[in-house]
């Protein structure tokens, strides 16, 4: 009975024989497809790691190439092929001085940067970057391709003409023998489109007339014209608005069928934003108007240069280890600016003559200068002023000692008041000072270096001495360091340490205060202004300065320089 139970027992397993084999297998199986796929895993991430090395490499070779072009666009590298050509937004995208003369196709900066062969189109300029070997090649492209256009017309006015007809300016006797008329008659739109790939982007052209006119009744000889001053505006719409303003005088005597009337302009050219007028009288600035016969006309030659593009975009190829490649594109922009600066420090007064405030302090350390301490420009004023303010600024130089002759120079017209300083053209009216500051308020906007401080406060500005930036402060500001464009809107205080090189502009409120002791430089120029954001006239200004320490206010033409090429933004970095 025993043995039959099992045989009984043994009987119902026997389809279970080999289960246990079966399962072991399978679990083998899956324990073989995981390790592979952790084997796989990590090879791949071995493999990625292996690759993405190279891939840095090259990126950073991209990087390295973006700065060597920045470089190269701020002019601190030396041409390779042409010693005299000179960088410049224009001429970077100029094939035949980007990239040298004979070396055609995109712009790639092949003379200012060193390329394995300039004349080759897909050269590398090589990279060692300490372990890191590989190469990079840039291209420039403008993103202002229309810059190159210029659409312009002019309008004048003649000193003692009459309302309604300021182009013009009857001398002698109205009806009698010796009445003569000159007028100025302004230039038609006129649109110049020079060679885009040429430089210098110059043609020839006219601002307009000057015409002598004398009615049949007119018949005497030796008509005297006695010294009269003219002005010129020059109104821009393409490539972009802006307006300009040419000023001089005439004089002479007209006869009836000769003249030796005599046209001096008080400047060979002027600009606006950008583009260049220049008067085209052989190197002079003297134009000798004609006359033969009622009425005759003399033309005002110019040349005409187009401006920069202001905008550009770079784009390095980097190329690193194993076929690695990386790109990075980048826009660089660039706001034109107009500066002129006839002292160390110029003061607009009011147009009532309220007395400005002027106080250079009582410290015997402080000096003030309108030498150029670059040694480049001629001696100018220390300090400028309106003609009614020459006894309160010469009042408020407190220690003579401390400020170079000449101390105070009146701003006025040179041409016709001898022995004044030229006033810079915004300055003239207040309406013309505002539109300046508005065009420097939309400069800072578009390079994102516009500030506003909420009331009661005031922004501090604290920046490298050497590297130029352009900053609109639209209120107060306190000055610690900085160099470029400085335009504050409400009051500037500076402390004794200030350390400063460039432009300053305090248009508005038109106050700067100096406080404390220190032995803080400010080499450039400074001018200062008073008058409302919408509306009025100049109002006085003050200039006002306490406090010891050895410190230095001079005029210095290359930190003007350094704050006219200021206006640059870094924008829209990226790979592609």
């Amino acid at each position: 009975m025993k043995l039959d139970s099992k045989k009984k027992l043994n009987s119902g397993r026997a389809g279970e024989r080999g289960a246990a084999l079966i399962t072991t297998l399978f679990v083998s199986l899956l324990l073989l497809g995981a390790g592979g796929a952790l084997i796989m895993t990590t090879m791949m991430s071995a493999t990625n790691s292996l690759g993405s090395t190279p891939e840095m490499q090259a990126f950073y070779v991209a990087e390295a190439g973006m700065q060597s072009a920045l470089n190269a666009l701020r002019g601190n590298a030396q041409p390779a092929v042409t010693a005299t050509d000179r960088m410049s937004f224009r001429t970077a995208i100029i094939p035949s001085i980007s990239n040298g003369a004979g070396n055609p196709g995109s712009p790639r900066l092949a003379q200012w940067l060193p390329y394995n062969d300039r004349a080759n189109p897909q050269s590398l300029v090589p990279v060692t970057l300490g372990t890191v070997t590989g190469g990079y090649r840039i291209t420039v492209e403008n993103l202002d391709p229309n810059s190159h256009i210029v659409q312009f017309q002019t309008s004048g006015k003649i000193d003692g003409s009459q309302p309604g007809t300021l182009y013009r300016r009857t001398f002698g006797t109205p009806g009698g023998a010796d009445e003569v008329t000159i007028r100025y008659s302004g230039q038609a739109v006129t649109t110049l489109t020079p060679d885009p790939n040429t430089f210098p982007l110059t043609l020839n052209s006219a601002l307009g007339s000057f015409v002598i006119e004398r009615p049949i009744t007119s018949t005497a000889n030796n008509v005297l014209i006695p010294k009269t001053g003219f002005e010129i505006t020059i109104t821009q719409t393409l490539p972009w608005p802006a307006t300009a303003y040419l000023e001089g005088v005439f004089e002479g005597n007209v006869d009836t069928a000769a003249t030796t009337v005599k046209v001096t302009f008080d400047k060979a050219s002027v600009k606006a934003d950008g583009t260049t007028y220049a008067v085209n009288l052989g190197g002079t600035k003297i134009l000798n108007l004609s006359y033969t016969a009622s009425p005759t006309t003399t033309t005002v030659p110019a040349r005409v240069t187009s401006p920069d593009p202001k905008r550009l975009l770079l784009k390095s190829y980097g190329f690193g280890p194993q076929g690695a490649q990386k790109r990075i594109e980048m826009m660089i922009s660039r706001a034109n600016f107009e500066f002129e600066s006839p002292a160390g420090v110029t003061i607009r007064g009011a147009d009532d003559c309220t007395p400005l405030t002027l106080d250079t302090g009582s410290s015997g350390s402080k000096f003030y200068s309108g030498v150029d301490h670059a040694s480049v420009d001629p001696q100018r004023p220390t300090f400028a002023v309106m003609p009614c303010d020459q006894d309160d600024a010469t009042n408020g130089i407190v220690k003579h000692q401390t400020v170079d002759d000449p101390e105070v120079g009146v701003l006025g017209d040179p041409e016709t008041t001898p022995g004044t300083v030229e006033t810079p053209s915004f300055l003239d009216t207040a309406d013309r000072a505002r539109a300046y500051l508005n065009s420097l308020q939309a400069k800072g906007l578009s390079l994102n270096r516009y500030f506003q401080p909420p009331p009661g406060s005031a922004i501090t500005v604290s920046d490298s001495t050497n590297r130029g930036r352009f900053t609109f402060i639209d209120g107060d500001c306190t000055l610690v360091s900085g160099s470029g464009v400085l335009v504050v809107t409400g009051t500037l205080t500076m402390r004794g340490n200030t350390n400063f090189n460039g432009v300053i502009l305090v248009l508005g409120q038109g106050v700067l205060i100096r406080n404390g002791g220190g032995n803080g430089d400010i080499f450039g120029g400074i001018t200062i202004a008073a008058f409302g954001r919408t509306s009025g006239n100049f109002t006085a200004a003050t200039f006002r300065t306490n406090g010891g320490g050895n410190s230095t206010i001079q005029y210095d033409s290359v930190a003007v320089a350094l704050g006219v090429g200021s206006g640059e933004s870094i924008s829209g970095v990226r790979e592609f």
